[in-house]
């Protein structure tokens, strides 16, 4: 996670430095400090206006602790400050397979250019948030069961049974478990958003077939989730071994993201950002007995993707 931050914070200074020297660049061009040809080169555009864009890729995430509550009609109690991880598949074929592609965590999105510097899209984020093994303190009330009982920010062990993080015995093993021994979005964390988005760009090849943006966004949307979640040793909606998901609308999210693109041959582009998030999860399914768990939190997203630009309809060449 400290990996992930250090990255977002050296490449948000890096977008910001490349941005500022792209409008020293340009005033020095319009006072007249540049050749003609350069001026000519700055002030034309990469042609977007009119034109479609998809893009496909795949991210990692890294998330802020997050206090969760557990509720169904004989208890309620919500463990406080609770760690998480996504689950990225390992480098294999699972990429590049035509049927397993979508097995790792990617990112998908559809878009419209509006003119050459803005830009409206759709898509959703395909991430996973699995809660690791860990102490946490617990509140609230269970009326039957083994834990029965009123606990007042009781140290407790959970995520027992996760497979992020568990290296064996620990000393966390000795405080009182079975509370919530699995908890994770596991297929998964799935944020559908509309964004709005807006390109500076710094480069611009003299072909007008290739150049180099600082791409940025905002957006909002809706998050859907499949949770495995163990509870107190209640049958989980999400039945891993029978196949059955347990996708749901969960909540809601906001996004904002910075990153550099580029374009080549005029069709292509290669994006790599940092998506920064929050998520308000207040109705997800847990359990068979109709149980229900909610949370909040903050998210940093890393991805890299791919995209192509395309045209529906062929566009005269406007006359010079």
């Amino acid at each position: 996670m400290k990996n992930i931050f250090t990255i977002t914070v050296l490449f948000s200074t890096l977008a910001m430095c490349i941005n500022s020297l792209a409008q020293n660049t340009v005033q020095k061009a319009e006072k007249g400090t540049e050749t003609v040809a350069a001026k000519s080169e700055l002030r034309e555009l990469y042609p977007r206006k009119g034109k479609y864009f998809v893009y496909w890729g795949y991210n990692r995430a890294a998330y802020s602790p997050s206090t969760i509550e557990f509720k169904e009609g004989w208890y309620d109690f919500t463990i406080h400050d609770v760690r998480a991880t996504d689950a990225p598949t390992n480098p294999n074929s699972q990429y590049y397979g035509l049927t397993t592609f979508t097995i790792p965590q990617f990112n998908v999105r559809v878009g419209y250019y509006l003119n050459d510097k803005n830009f409206i899209s759709f898509g959703f984020d395909h991430m996973r948030y699995t809660m690791s093994k860990q102490s946490a303190r617990l509140s609230g009330h269970i009326n039957t069961g083994a834990n029965a009982g009123t606990y007042n920010n009781t140290e407790v062990v959970v995520g027992e049974d996760a497979e992020v993080a568990n290296s064996g015995e620990s000393i966390i093993d000795k405080l009182p478990g079975g509370f919530v021994t699995n908890y994770e979005h596991c297929d998964g964390l799935n944020d559908f958003t509309f964004e709005a988005g807006h390109l500076e760009q710094i480069w611009i090849s003299k072909n007008r077939k290739h150049a180099l943006c600082v791409v940025g966004t905002a957006g909002i949307g809706g998050v859907i989730t499949d949770t495995d979640a163990d509870v107190l040793g209640m049958a989980p909606r999400h039945d891993m071994e029978g196949n059955k998901k347990a996708y749901h609308l969960a909540g809601y999210s906001f996004c904002t993201s910075m990153g550099l693109q580029f374009d080549f041959c005029k069709r292509g582009f290669f994006l790599f950002k940092v998506k920064a998030g929050y998520m308000n999860l207040p109705d997800i399914f847990t359990t068979m007995e109709g149980g229900r768990a909610s949370q909040h939190f903050t998210y940093i997203e890393p991805m890299g993707v791919f995209g192509y630009n395309f045209a529906l309809k062929k566009h005269k060449k406007q006359q010079a």
